[in-house]
């Protein structure tokens, strides 16, 4: 694979970074593109000829995507499944363009549809790719609104149902083994229980930008966020007991909405569901986690919230995660009997763990548990459930069958 490269800067990992990013089929494209970026000046760039497996290979190894991206699509043989794969290593601010060889409308709504900036059919000019990608304003001629990632929340039917740990092992599994981009905001403002289980320690950031919302951008909110690795980012406070919340109501919505562009999940831990923030959490949810015991307070409680929080307007899907935070096992409501009293089944019960999470939480390490049907199964399970990657049981099946789920 030829590439050619201008003034790079380096990350940690020492994959070079670069704004725009293209793969191309052919020597005559590639020259186009080397000629665009020389007449627009653009100093960090990364040409090279490959295909759509090569520029998903090259994104998956740099820690920050390009702000543009250019893919030929010459030798794809399924574009939107293939496309579908290259989202999976973006971030959601990354504008792609696509080449091809083929006028075809549909193609191009198609395309539209999933996120794709625009579609240029070749060949390829300095006056089309200068139409097109907007340098100096730093986008893409719009076609349709951008693509943007998806914020989850997590809350507790009460106080120790083991909220905190499973969301945070949750955002763990998405950046460290699918390799997306996550943020983590610790709704509790005078200190939640994430940074610990990280090992980092708050900055005081949530209060920052909730305090200073009429003057945020992308680079601002990424300044107050704490990074655990390449891929997960926390956004806290740690507020001093008995003072009051300095920002005004509604303010969340738009630190939220600049996660999106930057981030493939923003995971919400909500902490005090009598906070304003909680009830801020949910109208912005597109997915809900209600995570609850098998006790008779528990039980009453998931009703009851169940309620409060789809009766909302974005009336986000809403799972029920039981688990068992502690080794009790007589007086429990039996499974059947939870069922029945909140009017829906749990999504997973995960089992007790004796060891594992509480050596991981104080060591800031995720849980060293590989049991059947454990902690971290569970944790897997509802990874897959957000990403839509198929369970165990599914890739077996497609295997057997010779086939490849997109």
């Amino acid at each position: 694979m030829s590439t050619t490269e201008f003034n790079f800067t380096k990350s940690s990992t020492g994959i070079r970074v670069a704004d725009f990013i293209a793969f191309v089929n052919d020597r005559k494209t590639e020259q186009v593109l080397k000629a665009f970026v020389l007449d627009q000046a653009m100093p960090h760039t990364h040409i090279a000829i490959g295909s759509v497996d090569d520029a998903i290979a090259y994104l998956s190894k740099i820690e920050r995507s390009p702000q543009f991206l250019l893919v030929d699509l010459h030798d794809s043989v399924m574009p939107l499944s293939d496309l579908g794969r290259l989202a999976e290593v973006c971030e959601p601010s990354v504008q792609v363009v696509a080449l091809g060889e083929r006028n075809d409308v549909g193609l191009f709504r198609s395309l539209l549809k999933i996120g794709v900036r625009d579609y240029l059919v070749k060949p390829l000019t300095v006056e089309l790719l200068k139409r097109t990608v907007n340098v100096a304003e730093g986008k893409v001629s719009p076609v349709m609104l951008a693509r943007a990632g998806k914020t989850i929340a997590f809350a507790g039917t009460r106080g120790g149902v083991g909220t905190t740990t499973i969301a945070l092992n949750v955002a763990r599994h998405l950046a460290e083994d699918t390799h997306r981009r996550v943020a983590y905001v610790d709704l509790n403002l005078y200190g939640g229980a994430a940074n610990s289980m990280l090992g980092i320690q708050s900055n005081n950031g949530l209060t920052d930008v909730l305090q200073n919302v009429h003057r945020l951008d992308p680079q601002y909110v990424e300044r107050t966020l704490v990074a655990k690795g390449a891929r997960l980012f926390m956004l806290s406070a740690e507020l001093d007991y008995g003072s009051a919340p300095p920002f005004e109501g509604g303010a969340l919505g738009r630190v939220l909405e600049l996660l999106c562009d930057s981030f493939h999940y923003v995971i919400l831990d909500v902490g005090n569901l009598t906070d304003p923030l909680a009830s801020g959490a949910f109208d912005f949810a597109s997915r809900v986690y209600l995570v609850a015991d098998r006790s008779v307070h528990s039980t009453r409680e998931a009703i009851r919230l169940l309620r409060f929080i789809e009766d909302r307007d974005n009336n986000p899907p809403t799972s029920l995660l039981l688990n068992n935070a502690n080794a009790a096992s007589a007086g429990k409501v039996q499974a059947a009997d939870f069922t029945s009293a909140v009017g829906r089944a749990a999504l997973y019960e995960i089992p007790f763990e004796a060891r594992a999470i509480s050596i991981a939480e104080n060591l800031g390490e995720a849980p060293n548990e590989k049991a059947p049907n454990g902690f971290n199964q569970n944790i897997t399970r509802i990874g897959h459930d957000l990403t839509g990657q198929p369970s165990t049981a599914e890739r077996t099946f497609f295997q057997k069958l010779g086939l490849r789920r997109s």
